[in-house]
Formats: C-alpha cells, sequence, structure tokens
C-alpha cells in the first residue's frame, strides 16, 4: 500500500479555530432569564440546607436519645 501524500488529506484547522467555531455556535440565554433561573438555583440550594440540617440535627438528638 502507498501511503497518502499531505496534500490529498484536506487542511485540519487549528485546535484553537475549531474551538472558536463551536463558541460561535452557542446561544447564550438572555439577562431576565438567567436572573430568574438564579434566584430559583439559590432558593432551592437554601431550602436543601435547612432540611439536610434538619435531619441531620434530628438523627443526631435520635442517637444521642438512644446512647443515653
Amino acid at each position: 500500500m502507498e501511503k497518502q501524500k499531505s496534500e490529498d488529506k484536506p487542511q485540519k484547522k487549528s485546535w484553537f479555530q475549531g474551538l472558536q467555531s463551536e463558541f460561535e455556535k452557542i446561544v447564550w440565554t438572555d439577562r431576565p432569564t438567567l436572573a430568574k433561573q438564579t434566584v430559583v438555583v439559590v432558593i432551592i440550594t437554601i431550602i436543601l440546607a435547612v432540611v439536610i440540617s434538619v435531619m441531620d440535627s434530628g438523627i443526631l438528638e435520635c442517637i444521642n436519645f438512644l446512647m443515653k
């Protein structure tokens, strides 16, 4: 078998050019939607933190009660 010449192969883009072309395909959300989603994520995070903290305290109290 004969090796293909480099001129037969299509020119490869550099990595940065490929990255830039992919980056241009990204569809960014608008500012109001981003703000709403951020608020929702923060609220859910706080609620989950409180729930986990209450459960942790309850389990700890149960363990302390059983140890006495």
